[in-house]
């Protein structure tokens, strides 16, 4: 069979998939979106099969099935289970298919058997369903305190070396300020959505070629001072630091929090992406305190392919006023 075909189309599946999920009218069709998302990453998952990935491809179907079956027994039994609030169980199911805390543990250690490209559907695609389910059910004010406990995974990135896992973890706690987008706004968590998902994917672009795995890598990485300086400019904005691309998603959420006076929400979501930095800082560190001596001819070199994607990285905050104001 041709690759490239197959490729093809699982990856139409992938993307009807989502788009008859998030189309559907009622719940049982959202579930069948669901499903067939399943049957058609999973090949995906596995192009470049070996033993890490197929373990990894493992662990996603058993969860994601066993979610599923939640799901449709909540669906199935919603008006025959006297419970008045019925939602928490169906979200119970979601958070677990989104890899949110209590259910995070998972994502991790998948991801690090697969391959960058892989990583990233991972960390992008495969949030639109579950976060557009969650935003058609009924959430409470008490519903929102319980999803800040979700943000308390930050603490177990903090020893990671692995780029994957740590972007993993970042992936958690990024899907948190994505939560309370789409419960605050839809359009919010477009633009959300959509920065995040580039700056993964630019972040993603370099890891993948330069073939970069863990820290300690970063130490021994002496090739191109322009590649530091972009990997350096991404992850700063990653972490939401103000000049950059990323701090715009983040004080977009942090305004409509404010207008709807929901302080202590807001409080406990910045107080927990604080902790998220210092493993953000960390990768950083290699990159600011290593650069070792290169040639001053080194910094002439014409040939750069991502001189535009910093360019527009930093000044974007500037631009972003232009159309917000």
């Amino acid at each position: 069979m041709n690759l490239n075909l197959t490729k093809i189309m699982f990856f139409t599946l992938l993307m009807f998939s989502t788009l008859m999920s998030i189309s559907a009218s009622n719940w049982l069709s959202m579930w069948m979106g669901l499903e067939l998302n399943l049957f058609s990453i999973i090949p995906i998952l596995n192009f470049k099969s070996s033993i890490y990935s197929i373990e990894a491809t493992m662990k996603y179907f058993l969860i994601q099935a066993f979610a599923s079956i939640l799901l449709l027994i909540f669906l199935i039994n919603k008006n025959l289970l006297f419970i008045n609030n019925d939602n928490m169980l169906i979200m119970m199911s979601l958070l677990m298919k989104l890899s949110l805390m209590p259910f995070h543990l998972w994502l991790p250690s998948m991801m690090e058997g697969l391959n960058w490209m892989s990583c990233l559907l991972m960390m992008t695609w495969q949030k639109i369903t579950p976060l557009i389910m969650i935003s058609y059910l009924n959430v409470n004010k008490n519903m929102m305190f319980l999803i800040v406990l979700i943000s308390m995974n930050s603490i177990f990135g903090l020893n990671q070396n692995s780029m994957r896992k740590i972007l993993a973890m970042s992936s958690i706690n990024n899907t948190t300020w994505m939560l309370f987008a789409i419960l605050m706004n839809e359009n919010l968590w477009i633009n959300y959505f959509l920065i995040y998902s580039m700056l993964n994917f630019l972040i993603i672009k370099m890891l993948n070629n330069y073939n970069i795995n863990y820290i300690n890598q970063m130490k021994l990485f002496n090739l191109n001072f322009y590649f530091k300086l972009n990997l350096l400019m991404l992850i700063f904005s990653i972490m939401g630091l103000p000049p950059m691309l990323g701090f715009l998603m983040k004080w977009m959420l942090i305004k409509n929090l404010m207008y709807n006076n929901m302080y202590i929400i807001m409080m406990m979501l910045i107080m927990l992406t604080i902790l998220n930095l210092l493993f953000y800082i960390k990768m950083t560190y290699f990159m600011l305190f290593n650069f070792n001596l290169f040639n001053k001819w080194y910094l002439h070199i014409k040939k750069n392919n991502y001189n535009f994607i910093m360019m527009m990285n930093f000044f974007s905050l500037f631009f972003s006023y232009l159309f917000i104001y």
